[in-house]
């Protein structure tokens, strides 16, 4: 599978799930990814989010989506909450439904989450393993 049906999948699926973990605690939540040009994942949260502590305490992540036909994939990752001014204005820019949610990229609420892709599989909708997808 190429870079370019993974773009494909997460724009046919919309949202994905995020798996983070507390301690010996799994937690999940639904979040709306986008993907840059260099194949990094980036969504916006706000500051008071309890993710925001999760993630600095453990950045290790899994997204996770099925898009419309049912096809799967997963991306694992660390998570990078340090994001500027630069690449918040981009993140709205590239995810139109945020900026309803944070004034500008000045806004002290929005935090930029970048996840650097370090595995990213795929399957189709059926029962079997998962295919690697070439992050190079």
């Amino acid at each position: 599978m190429s870079q370019e049906k993974v773009r494909e999948i997460v724009k046919s699926a919309g949202y994905c799930q995020m798996a983070t973990s507390v301690g010996d605690q799994p937690r999940v939540r639904p979040m709306k990814f986008v993907i840059t040009d260099d194949f990094k994942f980036w969504c916006t949260t706000v500051a008071i989010s309890g993710k925001v502590k999760e993630l600095k305490d453990n950045p290790k992540v899994e997204l996770c989506w099925v898009d419309k036909e049912g096809n799967h994939l997963r991306v694992s990752g660390k998570a990078d909450l340090s994001g500027g001014v630069e690449k918040k204005k981009k993140l709205l820019e590239l995810h139109p439904g945020a900026r309803g949610l944070f004034k500008d990229e000045h806004d002290p609420k929005l935090v930029h989450v970048e996840v650097v892709p370090a595995r990213v599989r795929w399957k189709p909708h059926s029962f079997g393993e998962y295919s690697e997808v070439n992050l190079d």
